[in-house]
């Protein structure tokens, strides 16, 4: 099957169902009724991960369907020109206006497409500058607390079967992130996409724990489990609420985990003690991972011993077979590890399947696209285990987070790490060296300099041409460039050349948009100009 020549499989996923009571529900207007009911939703998306994993058309060859069939097809900008996004929040609309946001966005930085924050309680996307952090040069200059949840309208309709129902955030009172600001962007002419992501807070959400991943302890977890039916269905009752009651243009879901294995290896950027969350192995994936022929205990066993075996190494001497030696000896002895990882991250990819069918069964023209988080750019492990030529099957567009300017401080504190444990046989310098020969980057600063210095724009050109050239035309790329995500106050800071570097390189390295990152709020009205320069050089501002 393919993925966007099933016009058919869209239009019956789309259109009425049989309901359990017999009779069908008339279809209402295409993707804008609150009436829609979530049975016909979720009996019509069903369908789609098999549907959407199977295989798919590139875009060249999707756009030449539209001549058929224009439905079928996504919606592109104008020719000749290249997708600017930037993620942005409520808050910043509500504290600067509407108008005045839209007006600065695009004279500043060229923008055409808002990454609009419409779900998530945590601060990386929402709210103002993270406390403690410098205020950028606009807005209320004040820090601000944040409750979370969603940033538009909730139509009770929609999640009438989901165990998650109270999740509208109130600290912005009725303002709506998408009926106050999509009609006001398209008069400007810019698109607006939904963005959101898994950050959760479980003491505001109840219920949560009937949706929570569970770790190898049994210990509930702070995100969702992806083989949960509570939590798929929680999922697709948000974005089919969003597009049948919103003219969106498209939508980005940031799922920032990894699996299992490199959580307890401390494969991240954060502090590393030898605790990790080892998940998940709740009910829904064990049964799962047992019908799939995988031996649960197994898995739980080698993960329990392996994470034994870290804490023991971060404490003492180097053992006399070396760290690597005995960290492999333990994986040939439970393969069951990396079944259980691999299984995790099909388990993923089934969920970003589902989506995608989510949306296309109410919005089919809607661009549906997925950010990938910033290991992707510091970590083979990572690399390894998340396969854009996969991921294309059931993306439009895939937003790498390459992130080179807080990417010095976070690589170093990544490498640390990792020699912390399985590469302690090596020097820390060696192993960042030995990164960057896995990882294709050439000439970049030592590791005594990296957390000043940053990376350097090149990494992005690369992350960019690696991308595209695993997704061969199925989807298209849009790098994410960083701009003032906080650091340390005295590590790498955002500067207008880093940004301009950025986005040069990015589209210089064939790159079909980009998306100015993490979140306007905290971004230097510098530096967003910075981008705007690097526009308006290469002739696509």
């Amino acid at each position: 099957m393919e993925k966007a020549a099933s016009k058919e499989a869209l239009r019956r996923v789309a259109g009425a169902r049989p309901g359990p009571a017999g009779p069908e529900e008339p279809a209402p207007p295409q993707g804008r009724s609150e009436e829609v009911t979530r049975r016909r939703f979720l009996q019509g998306v069903s369908a789609f991960p098999v549907f959407a994993l199977a295989g798919g058309l590139s875009l060249p060859a999707r756009e030449a369907q539209a001549t058929a069939d224009p439905q079928a097809v996504p919606p592109r900008l104008a020719p000749g020109k290249k997708l600017v996004a930037i993620q942005i929040g409520a808050r910043s609309f509500v504290d600067e206006g509407v108008d005045r946001c839209l007006a600065t966005l695009q004279e500043k930085a060229g923008v055409n497409t808002l990454m609009s924050t419409v779900f998530t309680y945590g601060r990386g996307l929402a709210g103002r500058q993270v406390p403690g952090e410098p205020l950028p040069d606009h807005g209320v200059q004040a820090y601000d607390k944040i409750h979370g949840g969603s940033y538009t309208r909730v139509h009770p309709a929609f999640y009438a079967d989901s165990v998650i129902q109270d999740i509208r955030a109130p600290e912005l009172g009725s303002f709506d992130i998408f009926a106050d600001v999509i009609p006001r962007a398209k008069a400007r002419g810019i698109q607006t996409y939904a963005l959101f992501e898994e950050a959760y807070n479980p003491r505001l959400i109840p219920n949560f724990e009937k949706i929570a991943e569970v770790d190898v302890y049994g210990r509930v977890g702070r995100s969702t489990c992806f083989n949960n039916p509570y939590a798929r269905n929680f999922l697709v009752s948000l974005v089919t609420d969003w597009f049948s009651n919103n003219d969106l243009d498209g939508m980005m879901w940031e799922s920032e985990r990894q699996g299992p294995l490199e959580n307890t290896l401390g494969m991240h950027f954060g502090r590393f003690d030898g605790e990790a969350f080892i998940h998940c192995f709740c009910s829904y994936c064990t049964a799962k991972a047992r019908a799939r022929g995988i031996d649960v205990e197994r898995a739980r066993h080698g993960y329990l011993a392996l994470q034994q075996w870290v804490k023991a190494t971060l404490g003492r001497p180097r053992s006399p077979d070396g760290a690597f030696v005995t960290f492999w000896r333990h994986m040939v002895e439970y393969p069951e590890i990396v079944a259980w990882e691999k299984f995790w991250y099909e388990s993923q990819n089934e969920v970003y399947a589902l989506l995608y069918g989510a949306v296309k069964s109410v919005a089919p023209r809607a661009r549906v696209g997925w950010h990938i988080m910033h290991l992707i750019a510091m970590s083979p492990f990572y690399r390894g285990a998340v396969d854009y030529g996969q991921m294309a099957h059931y993306a439009d567009f895939i937003k790498p987070s390459t992130y080179n300017n807080c990417g010095g401080p976070r690589f170093a504190r990544y490498i640390r790490n990792v020699q912390s444990a399985v590469f302690r046989d090596c020097p820390p310098e060696e192993v960042l060296d030995l990164h960057y020969h896995l990882l294709g980057y050439q000439d970049e600063p030592s590791l005594e300099k990296l957390p000043t210095a940053g990376l350097s724009a090149r990494t992005v050109a690369d992350e960019a041409r690696r991308a595209l050239a695993d997704v061969q035309g199925a989807a298209e790329i849009y790098p994410g460039i960083d701009i003032d995500i906080p650091t340390a106050l005295d590590e790498k800071r955002t500067q207008p050349a880093d940004v301009h570097a950025a986005v040069l390189a990015a589209f210089g390295a064939g790159a079909q948009g980009v998306v100015l990152s993490r979140k306007y709020a905290e971004m230097k009205l510098t530096n967003l100009a910075a981008a705007g320069a690097a526009l308006r050089e290469l002739g696509i501002g």
